[in-house]
């Protein structure tokens, strides 16, 4: 024992080190127990309190230390075998990334993943678009690391952020109007390739609604890659809920 406590490393030269002796050592270090056969619950967790990473050595780990060990260090995960739903559950509730050590993660286990760190959704193969919205409404950039985007999941990013067009490699014609109809501010990423006439035919319908919202008039009007006269546009085709937020803003300056 005494060879053991100044140099823990001792250990890997004794046969059937006691309960004790192996307490000794993994007390100074836990990584120690991989030269333990058969270690007893007692000298695995003074192991893991000692270094969480020891879960590595342990062959079969109770729910109790899985879950202990994922608390401390979420990609533990990765080192313990046949996890119970609860230890899952609690990985990815520490950090969503945990989800790259799950293989088929469970709709729930993705929802959580991706509520805890919208950017999880990197580790997750084609998420349905449920996961996917959960994931961009959490931030839009979320776009990026989305492989195959619905068109629901595209405007809903591009509606909270402009720039979420960005991440966008083909856009047609028809999904254009659409992107314009949510958020008019695309236009300062997309004004050399889209086409100014049929933006004006979309803003003619989309400023005629009496239901058109504030925010979409002021963008509108602020929108400096938008080189069209916006007092005669609004004057023109605007509905009267648009003259009117239109008048307020500019009499609020």
């Amino acid at each position: 024992m005494e060879m053991v406590s100044r140099d823990p490393y001792y250990i890997k030269n004794i046969n059937n080190p006691s309960e004790e002796i192996q307490l000794v050592a993994v007390n100074k270090n836990g990584i120690l127990l991989k030269f333990i056969k058969m270690p007893t619950a007692k000298v695995q967790w003074a192991a893991l309190r000692n270094n969480v990473w020891a879960i590595e050595y342990i062959e079969n780990p109770s729910e109790e230390m899985s879950t202990f060990a994922v608390e401390t260090a979420w990609n533990t995960l990765k080192f313990i075998n046949n996890p119970a739903q609860k230890v899952l559950e609690k990985a990815v509730s520490v950090k969503g990334w945990a989800i790259q050590f799950i293989e088929n993660p469970s709709l729930a286990l993705q929802k959580i993943a991706v509520k805890k760190d919208w950017d999880s959704i990197r580790y997750v193969i084609d998420p349905i678009e449920e996961v996917q919205l959960l994931a961009v409404n959490s931030y839009y950039g979320a776009l990026k690391y989305i492989k195959e985007p619905t068109l629901k999941v595209k405007r809903k990013a591009i509606s909270l952020n402009a720039e979420a067009i960005n991440f966008l490699d083909y856009i047609n014609e028809e999904e254009m109007r659409l992107y314009l109809e949510d958020n008019i501010d695309i236009i300062k990423y997309v004004a050399s390739i889209v086409d100014i006439e049929m933006v004006k035919i979309v803003l003619r319908e989309k400023l005629a609604s009496e239901e058109i919202e504030a925010g979409y008039v002021i963008k509108f009007v602020d929108c400096e890659a938008l080189i069209i006269d916006k007092a005669d546009f609004i004057h023109n085709y605007g509905s009267k809920s648009a003259k009117r937020i239109f008048v307020d803003y500019k009499l609020s300056y």
